[in-house]
């Protein structure tokens, strides 16, 4: 399943304030439709005009949510000649290449769990027959024993009945039947088992925002410097963060796209705070130092204040 993605600052965007609540619902189900059936922002006329009025289309196109071929937006495709295009839909949406890649993955890892199951009752199966056919054998070579087993003489074996443990003019009598030796798997020697859990299989496999194909868009660095979050947050350090975090616990978003700009707004508010950057130093002669050279150069102005005071 695809998702439409709209941002927690989507309803007091000044588009949309401008546009109005009927226009912005027209946007909405555009939106979902160009999701729905891939076709990365690009819609048929038929289907505007079916979904809104000619007013509500008019302020879309008007306040810029919305392109008519010919449109002057550098950022955004030409539609068809009877289309239109939803405004930066590649900025905050998946590509067809990359929402037909994660549903092909999703599908891999249906068919490795079923796989793995089939192969556990095939395996369950396996060792029940093999228990019982052990057991079986044991009987019958305890049967075959009391079978063929000598008898001795009441003198010989020292009891009032006979006896087929002690030997009789040198011949040893017939040994117990051993016990049945238990089946130990390979890897058990350390208290473990051969088979593997799904989680353990999985340890070193893809995660999840690796599998969507999440990467850091033009479009969303677009959006932090327009919106006041950059140059005070570092993009790429904060990027390389968010990456780590969720390759580390294993977990899915909706929208991988809206989950960094949460992050990225958290690591603002922090910066903002504490009177800090998220590892970025603005110099005097204007140059800006990031990383360990920003902790370095943060550190040596800590340092000159102590010593001037």
């Amino acid at each position: 399943m695809a998702w439409f993605a709209l941002d927690d600052g989507f309803d007091s965007h000044p588009k949309v304030r401008k546009a109005g609540n009927a226009a912005v619902g027209l946007f909405v189900r555009l939106g979902v439709h160009a999701t729905k059936h891939l076709t990365e922002g690009h819609l048929d006329g038929d289907i505007v005009t079916a979904y809104g009025t000619a007013a509500t289309i008019r302020k879309l196109i008007a306040v810029g949510m919305l392109h008519e071929p010919g449109h002057g937006c550098p950022r955004c495709p030409q539609p068809a000649a009877d289309g239109f295009y939803i405004h930066d839909y590649l900025d905050y949406n998946k590509s067809r290449a990359q929402i037909e890649a994660a549903r092909e993955a999703a599908r891999k890892r249906q068919q490795r769990g079923r796989d793995t199951a089939r192969a556990n009752r095939n395996s369950r199966d396996s060792a029940a027959n093999l228990s019982s056919n052990s057991r079986q054998n044991d009987a019958s070579f305890a049967a075959n024993c009391d079978e063929n087993a000598p008898l001795f003489e009441d003198s010989v074996a020292g009891q009032g009945d006979a006896s087929r443990r002690d030997t009789h003019e040198g011949a040893t009598g017939v040994p117990s039947p051993p016990l049945p030796s238990q089946n130990y798997d390979v890897a058990d020697v350390d208290g473990g088992s051969t088979g593997s859990s799904t989680a353990e299989r999985d340890a070193f496999g893809p995660t999840p925002i690796d599998i969507d194909g999440w990467t850091l868009t033009d479009g969303l660095r677009r959006w932090a410097h327009r919106d006041g979050y950059a140059p005070l947050v570092d993009l790429d350090y904060e990027t390389a963060q968010f990456l780590d975090h969720f390759r580390g616990n294993g977990q899915h978003r909706p929208n991988w796209n809206t989950e960094w700009q949460k992050w990225i707004r958290r690591a603002h508010k922090w910066a903002t705070e504490r009177g800090r950057t998220s590892n970025v130093i603005a110099l005097p002669n204007g140059q800006t130092l990031t990383g360990t050279d920003a902790r370095v150069a943060g550190w040596l102005a800590l340092a000159s204040g102590d010593d001037n005071q």
